[in-house]
């Protein structure tokens, strides 16, 4: 099967619109247990594909723990090196680590074992990229080395992840009730006395 056939299976299992998701201004993610709106940068739309080749790699799912799993999978695997990436990663990793730390914690694990897609974006071509045979793919990237390295080096950088993302996840949920607080006060300071 070829990656062109896998993202085709992935986006009609999953019901995605690629092209709608592609075309908008403004996307929904998780950012923490938020369905929030962030707007859809170039960057995103760059690497996507990538993102959804590492779903399907690495088996992850796209509800609230699998996305933080696969963020946690692609930190493992080094996508600090776009920093972009680490930023969008950072903003789903919280939630499923507090509904599945264990299973959020392995997946970084295997992350540190694997290889990331993302340097493909900037040496193939697209059509190259999508006439890859998807279990080649997988075989050269999931789970190549035997063991992680520098583990607890790797641990505490995990750690340091999961304080950012808790942090960013906290400072979301507090600005989100200080706009709904302001709102508020905005709506009863605006609000016309009933005529008698």
């Amino acid at each position: 099967m070829t990656v062109k056939e896998a993202l085709i299976g992935f986006y009609k299992f999953n019901q995605l619109n690629l092209t709608a998701d592609l075309e908008s201004h403004c996307v929904r993610v998780y950012i923490g247990c938020l369905l929030a709106p962030v707007p859809n940068i170039d960057a995103r739309k760059k690497y996507l594909k990538f993102h959804d080749m590492h779903h399907i790699m690495a088996g992850y799912g796209i509800d609230r723990v699998g996305e933080s799993e696969i963020s946690a999978w692609e930190l493992g695997s080094r996508s600090c090196r776009k920093p972009i990436i680490s930023v969008m990663n950072l903003f789903a990793l919280s939630t499923g680590f507090i509904l599945n730390p264990r299973g959020v914690t392995a997946a970084f694990h295997r992350g540190c074992r694997s290889k990331n897609l993302y340097y493909m974006a900037d040496s193939m071509s697209e059509a190259e990229i999508d006439h890859l045979d998807m279990e080649a793919v997988k075989a050269s990237h999931l789970e190549i080395y035997p063991r992680v390295a520098n583990k607890w080096l790797r641990d505490t950088e995990f750690a340091g992840y999961i304080f950012i993302s808790m942090f960013l996840h906290v400072g979301m949920l507090v600005a989100g009730k200080l706009l709904l607080i302001a709102e508020s006060v905005k709506n009863k300071l605006t609000k016309t006395p009933a005529k008698t």
